[in-house]
């Protein structure tokens, strides 16, 4: 259901290199709630979008930033890095690109590894911008709501103001 339209960011935004480490949210959290454990560098899943906004939380008691998720328009803004693609890196997507699921084929892309488990943080090229993992790994949780994308060109578009499922971006080691 999603067609690419223009979008029109008003101001800006940071984004992190790396998705979240466990250990850099067991360092805020004191927890760990990843169920693959073990390597350092690891991402940090299973953390609910709830459980992001309470380490987010913390970070601003501790630090005095303005952290928050990006907005679902933003998070593809970064992923994208000027490219108009399905993915950062073209039409296609091949597992020595990204942590997924490489049974499954996408466009006329061949299987790829099926690793089963998460990988390190950065194990992957990253886009154009510097930013990696924006495809597999780990889901992204972002700011927005799940709601009806707009038909036309929206210039910087909120989620809805309610709802019951924020948005995840991105895929994850078991899914495109």
């Amino acid at each position: 259901d999603e067609i690419q339209h223009k979008v029109t960011l008003t101001k800006g935004f940071y984004m992190g290199v790396y998705t979240v480490t466990q250990e850099q949210y067991e360092t805020v959290m004191g927890k760990n709630p990843s169920y693959f454990k073990g390597e350092k560098n690891l991402p940090v899943e299973q953390a609910s979008w709830e459980d992001c906004q309470a380490c987010i939380k913390k970070l601003r008691e501790k630090d005095k930033k303005l952290y928050r998720l990006p907005s679902e328009a933003e998070w593809e803004y970064a992923c994208r890095a000027g490219t108009t693609t399905p993915f950062h890196f073209g039409d296609t997507i091949s597992t020595d690109q990204a942590n997924y699921f490489g049974e499954a084929v996408y466009g006329n892309e061949k299987k790829g590894e099926f690793r089963g488990k998460t990988t390190p943080v950065g194990s992957f090229p990253a886009n154009a911008w510097g930013l990696h993992d924006m495809h597999g790994n780990v889901w992204q949780w972002c700011e927005d709501r799940y709601g009806d994308y707009p038909q036309k060109n929206v210039v910087a578009p909120q989620g809805p103001d309610s709802g019951k499922f924020h948005v995840l971006r991105g895929g994850s080691w078991h899914f495109v």
